[in-house]
């Protein structure tokens, strides 16, 4: 499979991941974020301007996300992803639109 066909089986197929961010202190937190769309560029997601993962964006522009679809571990498909998120602005779907250029890992 190409880069592009793992980040479109991840918005397709498994859809909502855990994703990590770091607070003010550095310190790691997680969230449900819903994969909206992909294609060659990266991944496509969406938040809003008065979530605090909005502002752990904002602040610091990392993350790291995994999907998994299965019933346990150990037969399961995981796909993560990591890297700095670039906001798109406004547009047809309420909130903010980030794009993830992800490094597959």
């Amino acid at each position: 499979m190409t880069s592009a066909e793992i980040l479109k089986y991840l918005q397709e197929e498994i859809h909502t991941t855990v994703a990590a961010s770091a607070d003010r202190e550095g310190l790691p937190v997680t969230c449900a974020i819903d994969i909206m769309d992909a294609d060659e560029e990266g991944i496509y997601f969406l938040t809003a301007k008065g979530k605090g993962f909005y502002q752990r964006l904002k602040a610091n522009g990392y993350i790291a996300m995994t999907g998994m679809k299965g019933k346990d571990t150990m037969s399961c498909t995981a796909v993560s992803v990591r890297g700095k998120v670039r906001e798109l602005g406004g547009g047809r779907l309420p909130g903010l639109r980030y794009s993830l250029p992800a490094k597959l890992y």
